[in-house]
């Protein structure tokens, strides 16, 4: 052979074994991996180091295989920053199904926008992959180095990311100095993460789980899954340095660095509050005169500029420009208090209508949202201050039950806020049916709201009547050919609940089989959810809050009617709740009709939800029990 065939031979080898290796990472994995996957985490390796309080770095490579277009949302190729960070590298290739490099992304190809649009204004700015695949699979690997100058926030690890999401390989890795300390809390972990820590390393990781198809009534990650919480003993916020050795220490910092020099207020407008308030002398009714001028005069932007987004605005400031997010409101709010004499905590919480707590075992900035609490003997009353329609001491299903910081001088510690259960949430109906001689029917109808059935109906009240009518449309579906004569709506917010009271007609809905007429009794609020079966279970089940129905339906026929059948008394009572109807005949031609309805909340393993499933299907069932009427 020649020298130069030699080196072709030689190059073309190198060539073939090189490709090969890719083709193998990127092309090959197990095919266990795919059942119920939209996508395949080949790689996920995070390197966090951190020499003092004040510096971090963050380095990420991972490779991903997407197999769908579902999959495309689990990409996770963007970074965020701002003054006091910077991107030091940030880069992406991709492959095709056979391990072929594609294309080859740089720093330059990536997008990049400011995080502020429409009502959210912010200095952080966000670099981020804009990727449109012309086939499936295809592989990306991101790398990426942050450097930043804040340590408040170390990325907790989340090894199982989401549903329909399979995971190869995982690894998280700590590097610390000896001046740094270092807290962590380990959440959920099993036999399948391996954990190594030496010296100031600490390294973690998890290979080869199948994704997790999601299930109706799954618990939120965090409550099953493992993670790792990460935080500083001392950390640095945008050049201020914070304590978190315990949520007293932590809460005083926030209080003296965050909120000590923002309570300035204008004489003109405590003067205004003062003419509002006039000679009352009850603080919590003063309160409620205050809410109520923060909620007419004030309405919510979103902001995150400040001290990594948490200082909040001076007040004097809210009140000339009307508006602040929900730091600035409620710091507004908290200082017109004050202002009054009245003691109020900016409290931190974790917002959604899924709850979620901050970690009271674990002291590290932690949620997303702020509210305010005003003690009141044993009991603290809160307030959403973004809301201009929320009742005073009502916060919903936003904020209710779960673990928040109040935030006061010297006074700082964790709390719950307010929960609503299967008693509180309630709904109350009493319905009078009127089946007509000309095979009519007229509803009179009147429903009673209260606790978290009263959050999802209060702003009821603001529409129209073409919108009231469709929603009762929808509501009393088992009528057709309706006509509505009365839709009013009538919101107590002292007592928080709301009344609904309707009038309809429904023509020709009576329909006779000869003499025989068979008439389902519950026309007006049929619970008829049955939660999907499943063969195999593979995660708990949660009732995050309980709810009860009591409805009473009257029914009344014309003389020549004669009832042929009544069906009988039904009791049903489990762990899950109770389901229990009474019939009555209160006279010749007048049945009555009570139902309730009563679901417990609860955390309940996977074996368990069979039970709940069949618990379900009976109430169901029992909802569509007819009464047979026959025509002398």
């Amino acid at each position: 052979m020649k020298k130069s065939q030699f080196f072709i031979f030689l190059t073309i080898l190198l060539f073939n074994k090189s490709f090969s290796q890719k083709e193998t990472y990127f092309a090959v994995y197990p095919d266990s991996l795919k059942e119920n996957a939209n996508a395949i985490i080949r790689e996920n390796i995070i390197d966090i180091k951190i020499p003092s309080y004040d510096k971090m770095t963050i380095k990420k490579r991972r490779v991903i295989t997407i197999l769908n277009e579902y999959g495309l949302k689990h990409l996770d190729a963007n970074e965020y920053y701002d003054n006091s960070s910077s991107i030091k590298n940030i880069e992406a290739e991709v492959y095709n199904a056979f391990g072929q490099e594609i294309k080859k992304i740089r720093r330059k190809d990536f997008k990049e926008n400011s995080i502020s649009e429409g009502s959210v204004i912010t200095d952080n700015r966000v670099v981020y992959l804009d990727y449109t695949p012309t086939q499936y699979p295809f592989t990306l690997v991101y790398e990426s180095e942050i450097s930043t100058s804040n340590t408040a926030f170390i990325p907790r690890w989340f090894p199982i990311e989401d549903y329909f999401l399979s995971i190869q390989k995982s690894q998280l890795n700590i590097e610390f100095s000896n001046d740094v300390n270092l807290k962590y809390k380990e959440i959920n972990f099993n036999k399948n993460i391996i954990k190594k820590k030496q010296d100031n390393t600490i390294h973690y990781s998890i290979d080869n789980v199948k994704a997790i198809r999601k299930e109706q009534l799954s618990p939120s990650f965090q409550k099953f899954l493992p993670h790792v919480l990460l935080g500083l003993g001392e950390f640095k916020l945008e050049g201020v340095k914070g304590n978190s050795s315990d949520w007293e220490s932590f809460g005083n910092w926030m209080y003296n660095n965050l909120l000590m020099d923002t309570e300035e207020l204008p004489s003109e407008s405590i003067a205004k509050v003062q003419q509002l308030i006039g000679a009352e002398v009850d603080p919590i009714k003063k309160a409620k005169i205050i809410y109520n001028y923060v909620q007419n005069k004030t309405r919510y932007v979103s902001i995150q500029l400040g001290i990594g987004g948490w200082k909040p605005m001076q007040a004097k400031d809210v009140d000339r420009l009307g508006y602040g997010d929900c730091k600035a409101l409620t710091n507004y709010t908290r200082s017109l208090l004050k202002a009054f004499n009245i003691p109020s905590y900016y409290s931190i919480v974790y917002s959604g209508d899924e709850k979620r707590d901050l970690d009271k075992d674990f002291v590290s900035m932690q949620g997303n949202h702020v509210i305010l609490g005003i003690p009141n003997e044993n009991e603290i009353i809160w307030l959403e201050c973004t809301s201009q329609t929320h009742p005073f001491g009502f916060q919903g299903d936003f904020t209710d039950d779960r673990n928040v910081l109040i935030v006061a001088n010297e006074k700082s510690k964790i709390v719950r806020t307010k929960k609503f259960n299967q008693v509180s949430n309630l709904q109350v109906s009493n319905t009078k049916l009127d089946i007509l001689v000309n095979n009519d029917v007229k509803c009179n109808t009147e429903i009673l709201s209260k606790g978290i059935l009263y959050d999802s109906k209060f702003n009821l009240n603001t529409k129209s009547k073409e919108e009231l009518l469709k929603i009762y449309k929808d509501y009393f579906n088992n009528f057709n050919n309706k006509v509505f004569d009365k839709t009013i709506i009538e919101n107590n917010k002292d007592d928080i609940e709301l009344k609904e009271i309707i009038s309809f007609e429904a023509k020709d809905f009576i329909k006779k089989s000869g003499n025989i007429i068979i008439l389902p009794i519950n026309l007006v609020n049929q619970v008829n959810f049955i939660p999907q079966k499943y063969k195999n279970r593979n995660t708990p089940f949660e009732i995050e809050r309980g709810y009860s129905f009591e409805d009473i339906i009257t029914i009344k026929f014309p003389d020549n009617y004669s009832l042929e059948e009544l069906p009988v008394n039904i009791k049903i009572d489990t762990e899950f709740g109770k389901y229990d109807c009474t019939f009555l005949t209160n006279m010749k031609n007048e049945i009555s009709y009570k139902r309730i309805v009563v679901i417990n909340e609860g955390y309940y393993s996977k074996e368990k939800y069979e039970n709940y499933r069949l618990f379900r299907e009976q109430i169901a069932k029992n909802e569509n029990i007819k009464m047979v009427l026959k025509t002398n």
